[in-house]
């Protein structure tokens, strides 16, 4: 049974043997443990508490960060990184191993390879809550529901050894914005006209012009820093409990590997911007309301534009299956599961064939 070690004896995050990644009571390794929300030693059992309290957030003026580059070399630390070379994914090198593979890809990987950077030292994070014992039932749990995947393809996975907990980097944007706009509401109404001697009715849309102004105030518009994970995963990860970000602290990854981001603020920021602008252009279409809208304006201003550095949780497993490699994720926070897998083309062409057989009989008997 796991000793809970009594916090009057404990500074929770100031100790120096907690600090260097060793249990106060025995010496081992702690690791971070998400089950626990804990640092968990690995050898007595121990459990070291962590603070868990939402921090007090403040982001970076992104005019003044742009101007004095020098700010930057404030928040710098230095990291022992790899970099894969199948897939090019920037990783911290997990401790007390020598070798490890690609969470990304599942490449091999080794100490010699890794290299000492200077990187941007993240502000806040959100720590793991999800194990990896579920995340393995949640694996097979998904594996073996994929219906239209090849006959064997659940049976040959195995994710006890491929899961790994990282972290990944993503900037978040704030900004005051105002827009102007002009356009075109449509408004739809039926008509009846004589065609060949028969009464038939139509739709016909009268069109008035519109104008107006929009203020909208984004909070968090989050951007993934790196590039490292497909599209159609990134864009899924998205149901993220912002309120409960916690300061950066090592104590939270320890056991865990950090992807190191790839593009700085300035570079996502293009990619923040046209999230908002997606998100305005929405907005003016419900406020322009009707049956159609045309937006033929569309001009907004961006003020006190904030911005800052967090680590995301999410397990992931690379796998390959034939002569393919695949990723499968699960949200680290919630649990939720997202994934890549292969399809079978003889399943599917049997089920088209199928439709089909069904709907030349119901044909047959109309």
């Amino acid at each position: 049974m796991s000793e809970l070690i009594d916090n009057k004896n404990i500074d929770v995050i100031q100790s120096s043997d907690t600090s260097q990644g060793k249990c106060p009571s025995c010496g081992g390794i702690l690791v971070y443990s998400p089950e626990r929300e804990m640092l968990h030693c690995e050898h007595c059992g121990s459990d070291v508490p962590l603070d868990l309290t939402p921090a007090d957030v403040r982001e970076n003026d992104f005019l003044e960060w742009s101007q004095h580059p020098e700010l930057q070399q404030k928040t710098e630390t230095v990291v022992a990184e790899v970099t894969c070379g199948q897939c090019g994914a920037r990783t911290t090198f997990p401790e007390n191993v020598t070798s490890f593979a690609c969470a990304f890809c599942g490449t091999p990987i080794v100490l010699k390879e890794s290299v000492q950077r200077r990187a941007w030292k993240p502000e806040y994070l959100l720590p793991f809550k999800i194990g990896k014992k579920v995340c393995n039932e949640r694996f097979k749990k998904w594996a073996s529901s994929r219906w239209f995947a090849p006959n064997g393809f659940a049976k040959q996975l195995t994710a006890e050894e491929r899961m790994k907990g990282v972290y990944l980097p993503y900037w978040t944007y704030d900004a005051d914005t105002q827009t102007v706009y002009n356009g075109e509401r449509g408004v739809s109404r039926q008509v009846s006209r004589i065609v060949n001697g028969k009464s038939v009715s139509q739709t016909v849309t009268d069109w008035y012009p519109v104008s107006g102004r929009l203020k909208h105030q984004f909070d968090d518009v989050i951007v993934p820093a790196s590039d490292s994970m497909p599209p159609d995963l990134a864009n899924v990860l998205t149901n993220w409990d912002r309120n409960n970000y916690v300061a950066y602290s090592e104590q939270f990854v320890k056991g865990f590997l950090t992807e190191l981001y790839k593009k700085d603020f300035k570079e996502c920021y293009p990619s923040a911007k046209n999230q908002m602008e997606a998100y305005i252009s929405s907005a003016i279409r419900s406020e322009i309301g009707g049956s159609q809208q045309r937006i033929h304006r569309q001009e907004t201003a961006y003020a006190n534009v904030k911005f800052k550095l967090i680590l995301l949780p999410v397990w992931l497993s690379a796998y390959r299956y034939k002569t393919k490699s695949y990723l499968f994720t699960i949200n680290g926070r919630t649990g939720q599961v997202f994934g890549q897998r292969p399809w079978s083309i003889p399943k599917i062409a049997a089920l088209v064939i199928v439709i089909v057989a069904i709907l030349l009989y119901l044909f047959a008997r109309a």
